[in-house]
């Protein structure tokens, strides 16, 4: 409809007839989020816990493959050996055969998390990048809420690879 004027006339609403969310509403919708979001958080941690395994896999070959280069830099061992024997989960640490020096220090994984070498708790590499076990050394490393682990495998050229394995053990 036009007015007098030529402008058109909108009906206006009383207070009554607007409405907002009722807290019936607002309740159910709570609700919903919640039963989607306690459906979202255990996938959520699967996913945490599968990359920090692949961090822990991927810090310990950068490691290495930092052991390897340094040897070939310096012309000299050097020696990457885990804080406790065998067990690498409570870290692990870089060091000039010769000297001592502490070139590089990794920390305790978390309490979940196994990282075990088949027979040794330390890789040496000598002037040449060349492993000084004699043989291919492997790590397995795992954590205990998930089934897939990695294998990292050293060959006595000082390769490194990665791979997962299913089930880990």
């Amino acid at each position: 409809m036009l007015n007098g004027i030529g402008m058109k006339r909108f009906p206006t609403q009383s207070p009554k007839s607007i409405r907002g969310l009722t807290l019936l509403e607002l309740m159910v919708t709570v609700v919903i989020a919640a039963i989607l979001i306690s459906l979202a958080v255990p996938s959520f941690n699967f996913m945490v816990r599968t990359n920090r395994l692949i961090t822990h896999a991927n810090e310990f070959s950068t490691t290495v493959n930092l052991a390897r280069s340094e040897s070939i830099k310096r012309g000299q061992s050097i020696t990457v050996s885990s804080n406790s024997g065998t067990n690498w989960s409570n870290g692990w640490v870089l060091t000039i055969t010769s000297t001592g020096e502490i070139l590089r220090r990794t920390p305790a994984m978390d309490g979940d998390t196994t990282f075990t070498s088949g027979s040794n708790g330390a890789v040496t590499f000598d002037s040449r990048g060349f492993s000084t076990l004699g043989s291919e050394e492997t790590f397995t490393l795992c954590n205990a809420n998930l089934t897939k682990g990695r294998k990292i495998r050293i060959a006595v050229t000082g390769r490194i690879s990665v791979q997962e394995v299913s089930p880990c053990a």
